[in-house]
This record gives C-alpha cells, structure tokens and sequence, in this order.
C-alpha cells in the first residue's frame, strides 16, 4: 500500500534527489524510499549492535557455573538428553 506525503525540501536537496533519481532511472519516490530502507538498515545493525554489547557487559561477571556446577559438568552429565 503507498501513501501520498507532501514534504518540503531544501533546494539543494531536491537537486540531488531529481539527480539521483535520472542517474538510477527511478522515479524521485523509490529514491527516497531506497534511502530510508539504507537507514533503517543502519539503524537496526547499530540497535543490534548495542544490545550485544551490553550482554558482553554481562559476560565478565559471569564464571561459568550453575550453583557449584561448571556448564561443561551439566552437560556432560547428561549426556545425549540435550
């Protein structure tokens, strides 16, 4: 489904965007719309990106163990139920 927006640009900006679009063939909407795709892109990698760092945050105090158990204990006692 498509929305009709009116926006207002700066005369510079509409420049490039006319250019850009007769340089990619595409009319002036798919340009725009290519470029928010390419920043939300880049917003979501950087979302992701904080939220991995934030658990490796976690990691330095994490010892390995469940109660007085190590991980490796846990599974190797049980064996093939995992």
């Amino acid at each position: 489904m498509k929305v009709r927006k009116n926006i207002t640009l700066s005369q510079r900006a509409n420049e490039f965007l006319r250019m850009l679009a007769r340089e990619k063939k595409k009319s002036q909407s798919e340009v725009i719309e290519e470029l928010i795709q390419k920043e939300l892109k880049e917003y979501e990698s950087k979302k992701k990106l904080k939220i991995f760092e934030e658990l490796l945050k976690g990691i330095d105090s994490y010892s390995g163990k469940i109660g007085d158990k190590t991980v490796q204990q846990i599974k190797e006692e049980m064996g093939n139920e995992i």
